[in-house]
């Protein structure tokens, strides 16, 4: 079940699944803006799946990961349906993921709040 759901992952995360081509046509197109901001610290990633705000009141990164976090949320319950799983242990994995393949430098929501830097 896991190899199978991370190969259904890297599908969605190569943007190659066309029936959620809008999600993932608009992640696709923040990527780098997502990158940016975690290069500089503004934002992280949580356990949860989700982009954080770091500390910045910044409106464009508030915006951001307001953006990101639809369009995530969109996606786990798509795939949640698509596979039968639990749209938070979708979630959890998707965050496995990104933790595995982060930057160093990047930062981390562990589940008590407290940030961590890889």
């Amino acid at each position: 079940m896991k190899k199978s759901f991370f190969c259904l992952l890297l599908l969605l995360v190569n943007f190659s699944y066309s029936a959620w081509g809008d999600v993932s046509d608009r992640m696709k197109a923040r990527l780098s803006d997502v990158v940016a901001a975690k290069d500089a610290g503004t934002v992280g990633e949580g356990v949860d799946g989700y982009l954080h705000l770091r500390s910045s009141s910044n409106s464009t990164a508030q915006k951001l990961v307001a953006a990101e976090n639809a369009d995530r949320k969109e996606l786990f319950q798509k795939l949640s349906a698509k596979t039968g799983g639990d749209v938070s242990a979708v979630a959890r994995q998707f965050s496995e993921s990104i933790a595995s393949k982060a930057k160093s430098g990047h930062w981390f929501k562990k589940s008590s709040g407290t940030w961590v830097q890889k």
